[in-house]
């Protein structure tokens, strides 16, 4: 049986793994965001850099003035000293009059050195003399120090944690000037270390203040990113529209208005058999071009709303490529253009697995983007094999694009401005449904151009083997 508590960890792991992802893509999709991003973690790292450093300095600065405070605590003690030592109780309730003054110290104590590591209690707070206390050598060390420099106090910081005690030695010498015993006070570090960490906890609770106000700050840079982006794409669309609609009533009007003004002509009745074959072939041309005109608009309306169907299949490639080629045959030979169709051996009998209709619909754009505009020479459509991958290009020596003509290409509703293709009509749909196709059936889309030297385009599927 699953525990329902790993369970519920699990899913609450995924989330934020999901979130965490998120927020990544949402960085990736708006760049303008790193900048706030940036300025937010350099903040944070300046205050924690700040605090860190102030709690050094502080951590300095106290123990400093703790030494000093020592210090002049014990040039006080070594004053009179002297004048008492021989009164071990008397001097104890003086020194325990000082403890009793300074909340911090602890302990204060006058020693004289019995050997080595020994040092027996002359006087104390604790209003005890006469022990022998047994040091360390690093104590020993201490005040061996101090006895031998009687002009200044010695200091160390001992213990760790809550016990952190800091220990001042300074020489007391007689009225000879030899140092012959040691004032020896031990201060608590805790109450200073506690200031301390409240100060640094308060810190960090401005941090966390600051980081809240960030975050709120960012969110909301990004909700503003985010309507921006909403704007500008609605109006990248509202202008689409303007220039589609623009676009279709020219573009649809022009097939229909030649095919009402050929009708006109017939209905007159005094027309030739040879003149009504042409009227009636030169409608069913401006029919086609307003059929593929409907189609395109409306192959736009399905890839939108995700309606367009595929119907994969084994496809000889080769069969596509010489239906189309001979449907533009009289097309390309009325403007005095050649178009031939140039499969190599090897994939002549070749298969891809796509959707015929739709295949044939790519080549029929690429095509008829080539016969119409292409004023002089001829159009080349080859197929071979690459590797495992079976392409077929389509060459032309039309008009040719600049490079960055060709990097807006396969956009909805782009369309290359030429002088000498001014008249050609087109919404600027075709590429763009050609390049869905294409990369829907698994297949990939390219295109070379020159400017004046025409322009070749590539596509190419994975091979599904040959015939026989």
């Amino acid at each position: 049986m699953v525990n329902p508590l790993r369970r519920h960890s699990h899913m609450r792991k995924v989330t934020y793994a999901t979130y965490f992802r998120g927020g990544l893509a949402f960085l990736r999709d708006h760049p303008q965001l790193w900048s706030t991003a940036f300025m937010g973690v350099l903040i944070c790292m300046a205050f924690i850099f700040t605090a860190y450093r102030f709690a050094s300095v502080a951590q300095s600065a106290q123990q400093q003035l703790m030494n000093d405070r020592a210090g002049w605590m014990l040039d006080g003690i070594v004053v009179f000293v002297p004048e008492i030592m021989a009164q071990p109780n008397v001097l104890s309730e003086r020194l325990a009059a000082l403890v009793a003054e300074n909340e911090t110290v602890k302990d204060l104590v006058v020693l004289a050195r019995q050997g080595t590591g020994r040092w027996s209690v002359l006087a104390s707070n604790a209003r005890t003399w006469g022990e022998v206390r047994q040091v360390d050598q690093f104590m020993d060390t201490l005040y061996r120090s101090a006895l031998s420099d009687p002009t200044s106090p010695y200091s160390t910081v001992l213990g760790t944690g809550d016990d952190r005690r800091f220990v001042t030695a300074r020489a007391i010498v007689d009225t000879g000037g030899v140092a012959h015993a040691l004032a020896v006070s031990e201060q608590r570090l805790s109450q200073a270390d506690k200031l301390l960490a409240d100060s640094m906890r308060t810190s960090f609770y401005i941090l966390g203040g600051v980081l809240g106000a960030i975050l709120l700050f960012f969110f909301r840079h990004a909700r503003i990113i985010d309507y921006a982006t909403l704007y500008k794409k609605q109006l990248e669309v509202d202008e689409m529209k303007d220039s589609f609609i623009s676009m279709a009533s020219h573009e649809l009007k022009s097939p229909l208005t030649v095919i009402r003004g050929y009708i006109e002509f017939l209905k007159e009745g005094s027309l030739g058999d040879s003149e009504r074959a042409e009227y009636l072939r030169r409608i069913d041309v401006s029919a086609d071009e307003l059929r593929g005109l409907i189609d395109d608009i409306l192959d736009v309306s399905r890839i939108e709303m995700g309606r367009m169907r595929f119907s994969p299949d084994r496809v000889k490639v080769a069969e596509v490529c010489r239906e189309v080629v001979d449907m533009f045959s009289a097309q390309a030979g009325a403007k005095g253009l050649t178009l031939v169709f140039e499969p190599t051996t090897e994939a002549s009998d070749a298969f891809v697995r796509v959707d015929r209709g739709r295949l044939k619909q790519v080549l029929v754009n690429l095509v008829s983007n080539a016969v119409k505009y292409t004023l002089t020479g001829g159009i080349r459509v080859t197929e071979q094999l690459e590797y495992d991958r079976l392409t077929v290009a389509v060459r032309d020596t039309g008009v040719g694009m600049t490079a960055e003509e060709q990097q807006k290409l396969f956009a909805k509703f782009y369309r290359v401005e030429a002088a000498e293709t001014k008249g050609v009509a087109g919404t600027g749909l075709g590429l763009w449904i050609t390049k869905y196709i294409t990369e829907h059936m698994g297949g990939v889309i390219a295109v070379e151009s020159i400017k004046g030297d025409g322009s070749r385009f590539v596509i190419s599927f994975p091979l599904q083997g040959r015939e026989g």
